[in-house]
């Protein structure tokens, strides 16, 4: 796939001070070891009531916490709630690994957890140098390829816009997740040119479709990791109960409160409160 089809998903460009400040405050906690930083997700795509969400990529896990280094290499990537901006309520989502770990990921990875994130737009708030910047060119490149040709379905949908809505749908459901279909929709409204230009040349080549009959075995797959993520969140988030219940609810408007004891102790006493969760149909 030619680069100058990615277009969006590869700018760079002015961002605004809060996410100036955020960047600063990633180097200073991981100093020379950031090899890039990436701003993408819903505050990327102008809705900017919205936690910003932030990849760093790693030259190599620090060697302290060692916890963070122990869940890090274990199950990529560690996502942390990090205080930098008053103005943003002093919170951002931020999710950390190596350089080396994404590169397997997008290559490698029967699930799509990384290659459909790194299919989108995104922004490029830091590289440092000529080095990572192509590896970051391969990781947009091969995660479009493989979202293209591995998770839609089998006849493809023959219009842009119901092909992404299928695609959208699959990647979605390959995970723990609150956003309903709404979710799809704005993700292809917010970058349609981008989207619609990674069809038509995806339509001017023979898409395999071979991914499609291993799908079932991929979105199971999906589904466990995106548990066992959630899981490890608790004990690399700050707060990570109150925001995991801030999130949903900001999605699917089920409110629910954790008591105290939940809070101090998720992976021992959050449980009922998780199927309360999912039997009120805040997550799927």
């Amino acid at each position: 796939m030619d680069l100058d089809l990615l277009g969006a998903a590869l700018r760079s460009g002015p961002v605004d001070d809060a996410i100036v400040r955020l960047a600063a405050r990633l180097h200073e906690r991981y100093g020379e070891r950031v090899d890039a930083i990436i701003l993408y997700g819903s505050y990327l795509r102008g809705v900017t009531d919205a936690m910003p969400d932030v990849y760093v990529l790693l030259n190599g896990w620090p060697a302290k916490p060692r916890l963070h280094r122990w869940l890090g290499a274990a199950l990529p990537p560690n996502v942390l709630n990090l205080p930098f901006d008053n103005e943003l309520n002093g919170r951002a989502k931020v999710s950390v690994l190596t350089t080396a770990q994404l590169m397997r990921a997008v290559t490698g990875d029967r699930h799509p957890y990384f290659w459909a994130r790194f299919a989108q737009p995104c922004q490029r708030l830091h590289c440092r140098d000529r080095v990572v910047a192509a590896q970051l060119d391969f990781v947009a490149v091969r995660s479009a390829q493989r979202l293209m040709d591995e998770v839609a379905p089998n006849p493809s949908p023959t219009t842009s816009t119901s092909f992404w809505m299928a695609v959208f749908a699959r990647t979605y459901a390959a995970e723990v997740r609150s956003e309903g279909p709404s979710k799809h929709e704005a993700l292809y409204a917010a970058n349609q040119d981008y989207y619609d230009r990674l069809f038509q040349a995806r339509q001017a080549i023979t898409a395999s479709g071979r991914g499609s009959r291993a799908w079932p075995v991929a979105q199971a797959a999906g589904k466990l990791l995106s548990v066992l993520r959630i899981g490890k969140s608790v004990l690399t988030f700050e707060d990570g109960v109150d925001y995991m219940l801030w999130k949903l609810e900001r999605h699917s408007g089920v409110r629910l409160d954790a008591t105290e004891r939940q809070r101090r102790y998720p992976l021992l006493f959050a449980w009922p409160l998780a199927w309360r969760l999912y039997r009120l149909k805040a997550f799927r």
